[in-house]
């Protein structure tokens, strides 16, 4: 199997070695480059090529939103957001998820993260992921670093069509009712744009789902789908009235269930 390249960004030299220390830990990975800034992080992307970058959201000189606009603009990369689980720091990191950030990981102390070896599992896994998932490229990369184009595996137009125009799945009758259910994980938030917001306001049925996120995450992740859908899209409540044309996000941390 093909090592996983990776580079590191991050403005601290203790949390880039941290994150190195995790990440060669796993045989499938390996580290060709860390970066201090957005502006450094960029020049290695073109340089190094790497399959993934974790690129930390507040740094010096150019911050990781900057740096992610220009990465994917340039030269697009499976890039997982460090983020903080402040206030600020999520709405940065949900940002980072529609400018095309594959995923993201919460520091578990905010911006320092002492204790980060909690996430160390979850750090290892979703690099693996984004190392191997194709990157849904906007603009062609520029002569300075060109790859092999990524490959898209369907068209929003078909996607679309499988959606809303397949017209031979089975129902049945009588009291049942319909319900669509979604259960993402690594790599859900951007998913879940793309899905959602090509849903119709006038689909029959309500959508349930759960998407592996910390809490605090999901309240934002909703409010920032819903103004991108056409179906109204929430955070869940406990005891709200499931109705059509809406999508509940079950609050991070929380498994969601459906009482007759």
């Amino acid at each position: 199997m093909k090592k996983i390249t990776v580079l590191i960004v991050d403005d601290s030299a203790f949390m880039r070695k941290l994150l190195k220390d995790f990440l060669t830990e796993d045989p499938n990975i390996l580290i060709v480059g860390t970066a201090r800034n957005g502006a450094d992080a960029i020049k290695k992307v073109k340089e190094l090529k790497p399959d993934v970058v974790t690129l930390d959201v507040e740094m010096p000189i150019m911050d990781g939103i900057d740096a992610l606009k220009v990465m994917m603009e340039e030269c697009p990369t499976a890039v997982i957001m460090l983020s903080s689980t402040t206030q600020e720091g999520t709405e940065s990191t949900l940002a980072a998820m529609q400018l095309g950030a594959f995923d993201f990981i919460a520091k578990p102390s905010g911006a320092i993260s002492l204790d980060l070896h909690k996430i160390k599992s979850e750090l290892i896994s979703k690099v693996l992921c984004a190392g191997t998932a194709n990157i849904a490229k906007l603009h062609m990369p520029q002569n300075d670093c060109e790859r092999k184009p990524a490959v898209v595996e369907s068209s929003s137009e078909t996607v679309q069509q499988k959606f809303l125009t397949h017209k031979h799945i089975p129902y049945k009758t009588g009291s049942e009712k319909k319900l669509i259910v979604i259960g993402t994980s690594t790599g859900g938030p951007r998913a879940l744009q793309t899905v959602l917001s090509m849903l119709p306001a006038s689909i029959n049925a309500p959508i349930l789902v759960v998407q592996h996120m910390p809490p605090g995450f999901t309240k934002s992740l909703s409010q920032r789908l819903d103004t991108l859908s056409a179906i109204q899209v929430k955070e869940a409540e406990d005891g709200e009235i499931l109705k059509k044309g809406t999508a509940y996000i079950a609050p991070g941390g929380y498994h969601l269930k459906v009482k007759n």
